[in-house]
């Protein structure tokens, strides 16, 4: 593999070859890869060299003696800025005033050429402006690069004089002939970006220059240089020696922007707000830019307080009162105050989901009352105990501090031993810990070990987080002190410029005490010991416990970083030639080279340590130099901001926050060593990688982002994935290469060391083949009986729910309204005079009302008649048919339409009934005397007011024949069946449009209105009815909720079972709906016909098109037969349910923790999302025409954790960034992309921030405590 795929394919080599040039020269495009006219060349010519024509004019002025040099620099500063003020006017003139609507002339048309090739008609034309000088995005950047060039290219120009620079190399005229010719090179490389445009840059940190920065960066640096001189010339002469250096580095800074060494300015600036956050302030990296800008901006607000207190007892209480809340996870509490502030006054579920998903609840997990007071508590100790030590610092003896001392060092120890000792491996990964279970496989024993190791887990949980510190905290009051405390300074024996240190060596270990409470426990260990050796060391007597812990503090991180690297250098070395796979011909060679310079590669790396820089492998081979260095959080973008999300992401997300309190146990016990930020952590479970980075550490709480790789594995993802599988295995379950002491890790020089392994509540994925299930002759007969069962049970259990939050909503609304009783009482009994008033004066066809609260009494009289001379819209029909069966139920006494519900929905509206005068008509009336109808109106505003009312009789046409009354051969309830003369319109069977029920109790459960109307010909219909399960309906009533009846439960649901009124409704309604599914021949029993149905793709019929027209209806239908389906399965494979009471238990628990659906349905993804026990789902695979199911079970499934190196991370994500955004080498073939068991390089590239990685989730910044 490693010697047949090139590392830069042809074209990306001939593309960089055209980059390359510009990239040395600052931006002129001289190799374009196809013909172009010669002033193209020469306008990049010009705008190059006419700095140092002009600038050359000038030095020769001021070396004649004929203008003196601050005159030149000025009038040369200010001729650059109109030079490239003027530059940018004119093109952005001239290639603005082109007319939009013209097409663009100067793209190539032809489909043979290059796409970056371009055709030029005139030295002064568009394409040419465009080309050489293309305007800015933004204008005001015109005016400041020009601002920026003047300025240097005058004091540029002052800075390479021939006198400037034999005053600084004693007349050396070499030096000055070589400075003054290689220095006005990089003046020219630095200002032509002013002018025309960045010029691609090795050292890459953002895909896109939105702001237009990059122009900037190589100015910055020749300012940088040129600050020094001005200092040595205006300041003092203790720059003398940096100025010379830096004139020297100034000649060669063309080749340093080449190699790509130094920074962008934003990497730059957040990476040394970093280092001096953390190593001067005692702070830590952290998870975002707004975060740094912040806490750094309040930390060099403590220094300055510290440092101007006259007292030694206000300078430590300060610090170490300050040290204490800045310590704290201020970052999550401004996170948590910004997300209450945006969210107030607004309900959104999409953000309170991510709230529910993306954190844990308990102490800790976000900021509350409890923690605010433990934080007080904390506080308050921190107080008393750094202020009375510290006041009586002078009448402790020096056996005090030095006794504390040695019980830091006996604390660093025993916490060292602790935190190993619950790995899986000890003495730095070689050992397997044999105190350690043998095998996580065994749950119960792993549990019961994993137990014995907790108890050792708490001592050091305790010991680090209130032992130590509190330890720490009064070794350092009695140290840092003065002769009176409440009088002198801390830094009254000290020097300005030792102050100055020494102050913030006192504000770092204050805070760093508590910020990272073990390092810290090293670094005073070892200060302890250099002050007990040289007691009478004056320097050491001078710097004391501040500047000594601030040196060896930034020496301990170096020091870990260079020995991380060289085992990146050393690991990679050895792979390369180990495995036959990475393999290359060029491989002897480069390791033959590497031992030979072995120094220069030791220097390497201790300059990259030195300046916290990754260690680069070009395109990951053995070949090794040092990246730009970059914060800690490594890419620009927020954390969490872009993921690839697909169809897996919801697993990630489900799993994160129950990951995060399965690390929390980890980092705050210890058995994943501690999460100092930038640690990489790799989590392993069934087909799963879960990368995770540590950003933030802290007072009681780490801030880690949790990213999710993606489970379609790629052949070079499934290499490596198999490779960590062995590596865990090996280190969790390889009981058989181990004595009773443990054994030798068989991976010692792999990226990867296993730490540990815990339960996580995590989803089972189990896929099974249903051959032999779905196409079982008898498995369509037993859906269907399931399938019957199931609507009832849903149906019922549907519309109890409904009836239930009506009648909590009405409960709530009457307590809302309490003031409002008296006024209703009013009205209801004006209402109920004008009934009786109406009923009085109306004709003998009109029906009478019997007013009965809560339901109305009807008496039925002969139908009304009504004549139309238009067509009868849908609307009427539709509300002519409701009402065609009113003669119905005969028998009943109880209604479920509320009689003053109705009223209440139309009591503000204003109807007037205008009667129609051509016409004779007898209408209903309602309340109050005769009404008036309107021409061509009337049907309409009688629909609109029976809608609106939900109550009356109808008026039926006259002139059409009477429906002759059929009776039902399932109930005693007669049901007509009405034919309309429009022969499109669906015949209809009407389960009642106002149902009278015997019991008083069945409207707890009586039918929505808009499901009383079937499109079927009862003749269709009553062929179904002899299958209803009268029964189980009854046991259905049985299991719902009659609490709001307020009668017992056993009694109600008894007297509704007798209700056959309500009986038949169900029975009609839900054989309607099975009659869909109902099929019959061979041509549907089959496994083709099973799958449709549940999918939802259903066979035609009549009654499919009227199911569809109501989604909650058809929903419910739908679950209902894919509970059938499931419960087909079911049975075949663990046998017959053989009761009402198994079924029951069964339908609960697929209510309660199932969601049985489609994969692509978003409830599928919401259930996921909700940690929703079990998940089902039916599939196809067209290739081998099988169906399969699919099984999702929450449960705890052991994961194993390990640790990854960070500088190989490091490494590799800087040379992607090379790759991807230098080289544009994005071929998916790749040499840098390809499996390298070892170092894991496919996976580290997938982990990446997009959009050169591409993680299927990311999460935001989710902070864990550690306490």
């Amino acid at each position: 593999m490693g010697t047949g795929i090139p590392l830069l394919n042809e074209y990306k080599q001939e593309f960089f070859w055209k980059r390359f040039p510009q990239t040395v020269l600052g931006g002129p495009k001289l190799r374009l890869g196809y013909d172009a006219p010669v002033y193209v060349y020469l306008n990049q010519a010009i705008l190059f060299i006419l700095p140092f024509l002009i600038g050359g004019i000038f030095t020769l002025f001021v070396e004649l003696n004929v203008l003196q040099d601050y005159i030149a620099v000025i009038v040369y500063g200010v001729t650059m800025f109109l030079f490239v003020l003027l530059a940018q006017i004119i093109t952005t003139v001239v290639q603005e005033k082109m007319d939009p609507d013209i097409p663009y002339p100067t793209k190539k048309k032809n489909l043979l050429a290059e796409e970056d090739e371009v055709d030029f008609f005139s030295c002064c034309g568009v394409e040419t402006f465009e080309f050489v000088i293309p305007k800015k995005k933004f204008k005001i950047n015109i005016v400041i690069h020009a601002l920026v060039s003047g300025p240097m290219c005058g004091l540029g120009m002052w800075y390479l004089l021939p006198v400037t620079l034999n005053n600084l190399y004693y007349d050396n005229l070499g030096v000055t002939i070589v400075l003054f010719c290689f220095g006005w090179f990089t003046l020219l490389v630095a200002q032509y970006p002013l002018t025309v445009g960045a010029p691609p840059e090795p050292a890459a940190y953002r895909t896109l220059d939105r702001w237009e920065f990059m122009p900037v960066m190589r100015p910055f640096y020749v300012y940088l240089c040129i600050t020094f001189d001005l200092l040595y010339r205006y300041l003092s002469t203790v720059f003398l020696t940096s100025d010379q250096a830096l004139h020297i580095v100034f000649s060669f800074l063309p080749l340093v922007w080449t190699l790509g060494l130094l920074p962008p300015l934003d990497a730059l600036l957040f990476w040394f707000l970093e280092q001096i956050h953390v190593f001067l302030l005692g702070g830590s990296p952290l998870a975002s830019n707004i975060r740094v800008l912040v806490l750094f901006t309040v930390s060099v607000g403590v220094y300055l307080t510290a440092y101007f207190i006259p007292v030694s007892l206000g300078t430590v209480l300060v610090s170490a009162l300050m040290g204490y809340i800045l310590s704290l996870d201020l970052g999550g509490l401004g996170s948590q105050l910004y997300f209450i502030l945006r969210t107030r006054n607004k309900v959104s579920n999409d953000e309170q989901g991510t709230v529910i998903i993306g954190k844990a609840s308990g102490f800790l997990w976000k900021w509350g009352i409890f923690e605010f007071l433990y934080h007080f508590i904390m506080l308050a100790i921190v107080g008393v105990v750094s202020g009375l030590l510290n006041y009586n610092s002078n009448s402790f003896s020096s056996d005090a501090w030095k006794g504390l001392g040695y019980t830091i060092i006996g604390l660093c120890v025993v916490e060292k031993i602790l935190r190993d000792i619950q790995s899986v491996y000890i003495v730095f990964g070689l050992w397997r810990n044999m105190l350690f279970p043998n095998s996580s496989r065994s749950s119960r024993l792993f549990k019961h070990r994993k137990r014995q190791l907790q108890i050792i887990g708490f001592i050091r949980r305790f010991l680090v987080n209130w032992v130590s510190p509190l330890l720490m905290l009064s070794y350092l009051s009695i140290l840092i002190t003065s002769s009176n405390p409440t009088v002198v300074s801390a830094t009254s024996h000290l020097g300005t410029y030792t102050a100055v240190w020494y102050t913030f060596g006192i504000v770092r270990v204050f805070r760093w005490i508590w910020q990272g409470t073990v390092n810290s426990l090293m670094e005073l260990s070892i200060t302890h010991i250099i002050l007990v050796s040289l007691p009478t060391n004056t320097t050491v007597i001078e710097y004391g416990v501040p500047i000594l812990s601030l040196i060896i503090g930034l020496c301990r991180d170096r020091a870990f970083q260079f020995m991380n690297k060289f085992y990146f250098l050393v690991t990679v070395l050895l792979s390369s030639w180990t495995d036959k796979k990475q393999r290359r011909g060029s491989t002897a060679a480069i390791i033959f080279l590497s031992i030979v310079f072995l120094p220069v590669i030791i220097g390497i790396l201790v300059a990259a340590s030195a300046i916290s820089a990754p260690l680069l492998p070009i395109f990951t081979l053995p070949l090794f130099f040092i990246a730009f260095p970059r914060p800690t959080k490594f890419w620009p973008e927020p954390v969490g901001a872009s993921a690839n999300v697909n169809a897996d992401t919801m697993f990630y997300r489900q799993l994160a926050p129950k990951l995060s309190k399965t690390l929390r146990k980890g980092f705050a016990n210890g058995s994943l060593g501690e999460p100092n930020p930038g640690n990489h952590y790799l989590v392993r479970f069934e087909d799963r990688l879960v990368w995770l980075m540590v950003l933030e550490r802290g007072n009681g709480y780490c801030t880690v982002n949790i990213k999710g790789l993606e489970l379609q594995e790629t052949s070079c993802h499934t290499a490596e994935a198999a490779r960590i599988d062995d590596i865990f295995e090996v280190a969790f379950e390889g009981e058989e290469n181990r004595n009773c002491c443990g054994g030798f890790n068989k991976y010692p020089l792999h990226t990867l060391m296993p730490l540990d392994a815990a339960e996580v509540m995590a989803y089972s994925d189990a896929r099974n083949v249903l051959t032999g299930i779905i196409d079982n002759p008898d498995a369509k007969q037993v859906v269907r009986n399931f399938f019957i069962k199931s609507l009832v049970w849903v149906i019922l259990h549907h519309v109890n729910k409904l009836k239930m939050k009506e009648q909590h909503k009405k409960d709530y609304s009457s307590k809302e309204n309490v003031t409002k009783k008296n006024n209703e009482k009013v009205e209801m009994e004006e209402i109920n005079h004008n009934r009786e008033t109406s009923n009085n004066n109306v004709s003998s066809n009109t029906a009478q009302h019997k007013v009965i609260e809560p339901v109305v009494v009807i008496k039925k009289t002969p139908d009304f008649t009504a004549t139309e001379k238009r067509p009868p819209s849908s609307r009427s029909v539709k509300r002519k048919t409701s009402w065609s069966s009113v003669n119905s139920f005969t028998d009943s006494i109880f209604s479920d339409d509320g009689f003053f519900d109705s009223i209440a929905k139309s009591k503000n509206k204003n109807i007037a009934l205008k009667k129609e005068e051509p016409r004779k008509s007898l209408s209903p009336v309602l309340f109050g005397g005769p009404v008036k109808t309107k021409t061509n109106t009337v049907g309409d505003e009688i629909d609109d007011l029976i809608e609106d009312l939900d109550f009356g009789l109808p008026a039926l046409d006259i002139t059409k024949p009477k429906p002759t009354p059929q009776a039902t051969t399932f109930g005693k309830t007669p049901i007509k069946k009405q034919t309309f003369g429009n022969s499109i319109y669906k015949p209809v069977t009407n389960l009642a449009g106002s149902p009278d029920f015997k019991c008083p109790y069945s409207v707890h459960v009586s039918l929505p209105q808009r499901w009383r109307e079937l499109p079927v010909e009862y003749s269709q219909l009553s062929k179904f009815l002899s299958r209803f399960p009268k029964e189980w309906y009854k046991y259905v009533l049985e299991t719902l909720d009659w609490s709001t009846t307020g009668q017992p439960g056993q009694k109600v649901s008894s007297e509704v079972a007798s209700d056959d009124t309500l009986m038949d409704c169900y029975a009609q309604l839900i054989m309607a709906c099975y009659s869909i599914f109902d099929s019959e021949g061979d041509s549907h029993n089959s496994a083709n016909y099973l799958y449709n149905c549940y999918i939802g793709n259903i066979p035609w019929n009549a009654m499919l098109d009227w199911l569809s027209e109501d989604s909650e209806l058809h929903n419910l239908v739908v679950k209902a037969y894919r509970y059938g389906f499931k419960m087909m399965i079911d049975q075949l494979l663990f046998g017959e349910m053989s009761s009402n009471m198994e079924l029951q238990e069964s339908l609960e628990e697929y209510d309660r923790d199932w969601y049985i659906g489609l994969e692509k349905d978003e409830e599928w993804k919401k259930a996921v999302l909700e940690s929703r026990p079990n998940l089902f789902s039916l599939g196809y695979n067209k290739q081998h025409g099988t169906y399969s199911s699919r099984n999702l079970t929450l449960q705890g499934t052991t994961v194993h954790i390990g640790r990854l190196n960070s500088e190989v991370v490091r490494g590799q994500w800087s040379n992607l960034s090379l790759e991807l955004i230098y080289f544009t080498n994005d071929d998916e073939e790749r040499y840098s992309i390809q499996a390298h068991p070892v170092i894991l390089r496919n996976l580290t590239v997938q982990s990446a921030d997009p959009p050169l990685g591409y993680p299927i989730f990311s999460s935001e910044p989710i902070s864990i405590p550690t306490l």
